[in-house]
């Protein structure tokens, strides 16, 4: 499977992906899986004007996401709004080596990890379950920041 880079990001496509993780990573295409529930809520118009034309941007509903990821040729930057929308790719049978958070933003009842990003009870829940399966997590927010551990705030 040619995904490159797995990232939750609640921004989706912004600045520090464009400027930073992009040309970082030389991927061709950005690939989104939503969930069939909030497709709707996707402005994939405004993304791709956020998006510079020589990468290509492809939305899809998870199990679509997993079809097409597995049969394309092009370099993948694999970016996801939610926890959950990771894990449930994983569920379908993703095989990935490491997830990067790079924002999570501050929500009710929320633990502060990093300056971008906070965690409520089902987050933690969520990274447990991914860390348990021998995925690597890191919350750095560009290429050239440090990670913050997450692993004391998932064993609480």
């Amino acid at each position: 499977m040619p995904i490159i880079f797995a990232r939750v990001d609640d921004r989706l496509i912004h600045g520090q992906i464009v400027q930073a993780w992009l040309p970082e990573l030389k991927v061709d295409e950005v690939l989104i899986p939503v969930d069939k529930a909030h497709t709707a809520h996707i402005n994939q118009g405004l993304l791709r004007l956020s998006l510079p034309f020589e990468y290509k941007l492809t939305v899809l509903d998870s199990h679509a996401c997993m079809r097409y990821a597995a049969q394309s040729p092009k370099r993948i930057f694999l970016l996801m709004g939610t926890l959950r929308e990771f894990t449930d790719l994983i569920e379908d049978g993703l095989e990935i080596k490491s997830l990067n958070i790079g924002g999570m933003h501050f929500k009710e009842n929320a633990q502060k990890l990093d300056e971008n990003v906070f965690l409520d009870k089902t987050d933690k829940h969520l990274l447990k379950l991914i860390h348990d399966l021998g995925i690597d997590i890191e919350t750095r927010a560009v290429p050239n920041s440090k990670s913050v551990s997450v692993q004391e705030v998932i064993h609480d």
